[in-house]
């Protein structure tokens, strides 16, 4: 005797549902929407044609789930081939038959009615065989309490997440507020990091003071005057301790999931390697990861997020490649303020107008200056150059609006 192994939806009700789902595809190794699938509702048919033996082995192995298989019995063939024997399939005894909505002609089953064309006829209501006892898997009240306590810890964690995003989002609202009065200077941290663990980085890192970044704090000091700013000090540049773990890395993607995680990770990593301790925490926090310059690898890029007033430089760890480093710190704390990049992503090139220091120029290239967030000196439309220092870029207008020194 041969049987299908059909199931009409129905499961054991001391499990469940979506805990019977998972059950069912980890035993069946199932896709999550193929289970889905299976408990839309309506009838389907796992297995066709086969031995008692191995649709018993089905409906047990969904009975461990849960969940309640059918077996119904497969009628024997109907030779059909005999045809002085045969009837007419729509006058057998048994026969399902259907009845075209459309033109009301009656047939056996089929998809498509013979006298109209009609498509999608439904066939009427079929009783259904007897069904097999069916196998209902008693659960166990630890078990029970086990699915109910794995429940409430994960409404637990979803809520302890979603007050973590409430609060780091009011944070940041009230922060992005603050930290544009510029009715007093922005602590801005440098915190060196050894990025490829060598001891003449190290060596590097140790001669550090906070007159290597004196060019630094002047080109803001410069170009707030040219502004009009009445701070004249807009940021304090402090050297921090060097730090010792590396930071998490960025997500390759911009799956958003993946980048919320990791700000939530960065923030707390930033917490914990606030290496600074002379006087209060520094507003900004630049982490400085100096790379070996013998190398001659292409560095990684850098990033100033505004959401957590923090960012994570690659530099050069040689004393000849401080003025361009400096280049690259500027314009990350100029992104923990507000302002954006103004290059093409693709080709590197500076953005026209907005990311050209001179875009009324007369010729227009080649520029003498970079804009600081369109990063390069435009040469002609295709050409451009990194500046060699500071005194080669200045903060245009559309970026001194977006860090509101001017309206």
């Amino acid at each position: 005797m041969l049987y299908n192994v059909v199931f009409h939806g129905e499961f054991s009700p001391e499990y469940d549902i979506n805990e019977a789902k998972e059950k069912l595809a980890t035993i069946f190794k199932l896709k999550p929407q193929t289970a889905d699938t299976l408990f839309s509702g309506q009838t389907v048919t796992l297995r066709k044609n086969v031995d008692e033996v191995t649709a018993r082995k089905y409906q047990k192995a969904a009975a461990s789930c849960g969940v309640v298989f059918e077996l119904e019995p497969v009628g024997k063939p109907d030779h059909t081939g005999d045809t002085s024997t045969a009837a007419p399939a729509a006058t057998r005894p048994g026969a399902a038959m259907v009845k075209c909505p459309n033109c009301g002609f009656e047939q056996s089953r089929s998809t498509t009615c013979i006298q109209c064309g009609e498509f999608l006829i439904e066939p009427e209501e079929k009783p259904r065989q007897a069904p097999i006892a069916k196998v209902t898997v008693p659960v166990s009240s630890s078990d029970s309490a086990s699915g109910s306590s794995r429940n409430i810890w994960k409404t637990a964690r979803i809520s302890i997440l979603l007050l973590v995003l409430f609060i780091v989002g009011m944070n940041t609202f009230m922060t992005g507020r603050w930290t544009t009065d510029w009715d007093e200077p922005l602590w801005v941290g440098i915190y060196p990091i050894n990025g490829d663990q060598k001891n003449h980085i190290d060596n590097y890192i140790q001669l550090l003071d906070e007159d290597t970044f004196f060019d630094l704090g002047e080109f803001f000091v410069q170009e707030a005057e040219a502004h009009g700013l009445p701070l004249a000090e807009p940021f304090t540049i402090r050297l921090a301790p060097a730090v010792a773990e590396m930071p998490p890395a960025p997500p390759q993607g911009r799956n958003p999931l993946a980048v919320i995680w990791w700000s939530l990770k960065m923030r707390l990593w930033v917490h914990q390697n606030d290496t600074f301790s002379e006087g209060p925490s520094p507003d900004i926090k630049i982490f400085v990861i100096y790379h070996d310059a013998r190398v001659p690898n292409p560095l990684e890029n850098s990033l100033g997020i505004r959401k957590g007033l923090f960012g994570v430089v690659h530099a050069y760890a040689d004393a000849r490649q401080e003025s361009k480093n400096q280049v690259v710190i500027a314009h990350e704390i100029l992104h923990t303020v507000g302002a954006r990049d103004k290059y093409d992503m693709a080709t590197r090139q500076p953005s026209f107008p907005g990311g050209y220091a001179n875009p009324d120029r007369q010729p227009l290239y080649p520029q003498q200056v970079a804009e600081i967030m369109g990063s390069r000196i435009p040469l002609s439309k295709t050409e451009s150059q990194m500046p060699p220092n500071l005194n080669y870029t200045v903060i245009g207008k559309k970026t001194a609006r977006e860090i509101k020194w001017i309206d």
